[in-house]
């Protein structure tokens, strides 16, 4: 048991550490191509002058991003939920520390052993997920 949970922690800060480098990885390459077209209409005021009106619109490209990154920011929050619900005792004791609030659950996964790949995968992602995951854990039954 300890063993599988191991290699499911393994796998799982693998995961969160490429998710989060890919992400951010294009994000820097898609702020430096993604654009956004500008069109300019022109409308004839009633005076004879003519007006520019600019649209924004956003790319195809940006907006197909932003989805690519929820869509992988959501894969890591479930990971990490099924990580913790593999060890039952695990569990209890996150959604007990969640329950207490943000500082009791960062005090307990600073409590863990420096072994614990738990700990690690936690610590390993972004505040937003962590944040995410305190909420899931907070409104959990024991």
């Amino acid at each position: 048991m300890r063993q599988k949970t191991r290699m499911i922690a393994a796998s799982v800060v693998t995961a969160v550490a490429l998710g989060v480098a890919a992400p951010a990885a294009s994000a820097v390459e898609g702020s430096r191509t993604a654009t956004t077209g500008v069109t300019l209409h022109r409308a004839a005021a009633p005076s004879g002058a003519v007006e520019v009106y600019p649209e924004v619109e956003l790319s195809s490209q940006a907006e197909a991003q932003a989805e690519g990154e929820r869509v992988a920011q959501r894969g890591k929050l479930d990971a990490l939920k099924s990580l913790l619900s593999k060890s039952k005792p695990l569990f209890k004791a996150a959604v007990k520390a969640a329950k207490r609030g943000s500082a009791a659950f960062h005090r307990w996964v600073n409590s863990l052993s420096n072994f614990n790949p738990v700990k690690w995968a936690i610590k390993a992602s972004p505040s937003y997920i962590i944040t995410e995951l305190i909420n899931y854990l907070a409104h959990q039954a024991i």
